[in-house]
């Protein structure tokens, strides 16, 4: 089943959602939830990972995903995509080109998590020497 929540990651707050294992029709509700739990927070405020290990998509959540990624661009600092396969990669990647989100992709959901820390940890030594 799939779902979208708030997680701490060593004091840093990710909105994650895991479409893990879900088919297309499966994994749509947990972006209709992501796009009003991130209507909730400040502009350029999101840490957004996704967990999409062994997820299958198909037309309707592909166009969902874009449809999500459009609306909560304001909203969202950077997004990791953890766990796709080759041509779910491609896939996602003509999503990126396409709506201009800055994300990255990774093998792991650790992997991810600890890289949004990592990326959160840079930002705030930025903003505190400016």
């Amino acid at each position: 089943m799939s779902y979208c929540k708030v997680i701490d990651y060593k004091d840093v707050k990710i909105v994650y959602t895991d479409i893990e294992n879900c088919d297309g029709a499966d994994a749509i509700p947990a972006f209709d939830s992501v796009q009003k739990l991130v209507a909730q927070f400040p502009e350029k405020s999101v840490l957004s990972c996704v967990n999409a290990t062994n997820a299958r998509f198909n037309k309707d959540l592909l166009s969902k995903i874009k449809e999500t990624v459009k609306k909560n661009n304001p909203k969202v600092k950077v997004t990791v995509v953890c766990g796709l396969s080759k041509l779910s990669t491609l896939i996602l990647n003509s999503i990126i080109t396409a709506t201009g989100r800055k994300m990255k992709l990774f093998d792991s959901v650790e992997d991810g998590k600890e890289w949004l820390y990592q990326y959160e940890m840079k930002s705030r030594k930025h903003a505190e020497s400016a």
